[in-house]
């Protein structure tokens, strides 16, 4: 045993007068919220689980219970505010996920039953108006109605992004080209209070089999335009615009998918998707981020007042199965990228 640890048991024989060294703090009640709400969703879910730690002996040996996970006798409110005035009060239900096919996914704590708080009310957007503006605040509140415990959080709803090009809503087709100097123009305007931005293409095409045409399977790949690409500010409609080069995708196809001469393909559609987040679902994923330097401890950050996790917004912008122009059907023929992919 190296001198150091020799000293520090010594120094601790002279500060107590007991045998044992409490190594846990007197157990707290904490509750831990995970929610995001987003308008363009017909329903939202809330996570609500509790922490534990068990002064006496393994916590790991609860974590599989699923009574170990979920608090019980909760009273969950949501009150709605019009810019700051109070509109409504819904109250989520408690759902299985298992039941309505939201699996939760398998790890260490307990996966089943995925207990769930569902809204099925509208989520009202937040939006620029003629000659003002029209904010929504969610205030979340929980309550343990056995212990009297509370904790609560508040977040102001997202604004519809408007997407104007590669393609904009009822768009009759999209067009990739893989010409030299060829770019794809990336224009939107901004919902109100989104910090950042996601933005990608999935491209979706069908494989057949040559010797058996019967034999079909639709595939994808997501083009990943950008990501957490930080918004001119919360005010919402500010115009974004950029350029990214159309050789990038037919470069991407071509790591992605391998020549098959016993395998025909067809492009299909795309899906343009744009995934805007609220400021603190923000500042929760970059304070998540890895930490890359030499120091590795990140600070924890909860916007849940006496209870830990993230309670926020997003709002999610999907242009769906839009066709493959018949422009881009001919460059996936004959581009040097993917002529030998067989489209």
């Amino acid at each position: 045993m190296s001198n150091i640890y020799k000293l520090l048991i010594i120094t601790l024989g002279f500060w107590s007068c007991s045998n044992e060294i409490k190594i846990t703090a007197p157990w707290k009640e904490t509750i831990v919220v995970y929610g995001l709400l987003d308008p363009a969703a017909p329903e939202n879910y809330i996570r609500i689980q509790k922490a534990f730690l068990d002064p006496d002996g393994n916590a790991f040996q609860f974590v599989n219970m699923s009574d170990s996970i979920y608090p019980t006798n909760l009273e969950v409110k949501l009150y709605v505010r019009k810019n700051g005035f109070l509109i409504d009060t819904i109250f989520p239900q408690l759902i299985d996920g298992d039941l309505e096919g939201i699996k939760k996914d398998s790890g260490l704590f307990a996966n089943s039953p995925n207990y769930l708080y569902k809204i099925t009310d509208r989520i009202f957007e937040s939006r620029l108006i003629t000659g003002g503006f029209e904010d929504y605040e969610y205030e979340l509140k929980v309550k343990n109605k056995s212990t009297g415990y509370e904790c609560s959080s508040k977040t102001l709803s997202n604004g519809f992004l408007e997407s104007l090009s590669p393609v904009s809503p009822g768009a009759k087709d999209i067009t990739i080209n893989d010409r030299t100097n060829s770019f794809l123009s990336v224009f939107y305007r901004e919902g109100r209070n989104v910090k950042a931005y996601d933005m990608i293409i999935r491209f979706w095409y069908l494989e057949t089999q040559k010797s058996d045409t019967n034999i079909k399977s639709t595939k994808s790949f997501d083009w990943v335009i950008f990501k957490n690409k930080p918004t001119k500010g919360l005010r919402g409609s500010e115009q974004q615009l950029f350029a990214v080069s159309g050789n990038i995708f037919y470069e991407i196809l071509n790591a992605t998918i391998l020549p098959n001469p016993n395998i025909s393909r067809k492009a299909l559609y795309c899906d343009v998707e744009y995934y805007g987040v609220g400021e603190d679902l923000y500042t929760f994923v970059q304070v998540n981020q890895p930490s890359l330097g030499i120091i590795q401890k990140k600070p924890e950050y909860s916007n849940i007042t006496n209870g830990l996790g993230i309670f926020s917004s997003r709002y999610i912008t999907a242009m769906r199965k839009i066709p493959i122009s018949n422009a881009m059907q001919g460059v996936l023929r004959g581009s040097t990228y993917t002529k030998d992919l067989n489209f």
